[in-house]
């Protein structure tokens, strides 16, 4: 599905975007804590643009140059019993924004959902996109946790041990780490 708004055409993100995707989640990482971890180009290849992706890619571009993407995959409220679609991630240049490119984003990304047979959109977000969000969307207080790293090895490694063993493991592990 392609559409336009105004001068933003918003696209599925194919193969051959995979170079302009990568520079696009660097600029989205900026202000992460894993700003200047190494993203490998070919495993976000596989991840979001191989035969298997994890997620929907879109892009938006305005004169044949991509100013933002969203990244969206489907699934199940076990609550309301049913289908929708969870934004993972939405990002737009800074020289674009406050221009409704995040916005037009997200319409298709509903479309999309929609298309799928979802009827619900849900994202996490920090503070600064908070007002944005919120005035389209309920925002909740809600937390979100990481297992991941070092934590997540040791953990992984200790699957099918007793919980007693597994909570030993992940805090001998923990006082190696912050040594």
């Amino acid at each position: 599905m392609t559409r336009s708004f105004l001068e933003t055409r918003i696209r599925a993100a194919t193969i051959d975007d995979a170079g302009t995707l990568a520079a696009l989640i660097d600029g989205f990482a900026q202000n992460h804590p894993g700003a200047t971890h190494p993203r490998s180009v070919e495993a976000m290849t596989e991840a979001y643009l191989g035969p298997d992706p994890i997620s929907r890619v879109l892009l938006a571009e305005r004169n044949g140059a991509a100013i933002a993407f969203g990244a969206w995959r489907k699934t199940f409220d076990p609550y309301w019993s049913c289908f929708g679609g969870e934004v993972m991630a939405l990002y737009v240049e800074p020289a674009w924004r406050g221009r409704g490119v995040a916005l037009s984003l997200v319409a298709m990304i509903a479309a999309e959902v929609r298309a799928y047979g979802g009827s619900f959109l849900q994202g996490n977000y920090g503070d600064t996109v908070a007002p944005l969000y919120e005035r389209m969307a309920v925002g909740r207080d809600e937390r979100a946790c990481h297992l991941s790293a070092e934590d997540f090895e040791t953990i992984a490694t200790s699957a099918g041990s007793s919980p007693r063993a597994i909570l030993r493991r992940w805090q001998e592990a923990r006082q190696r780490f912050s040594s």
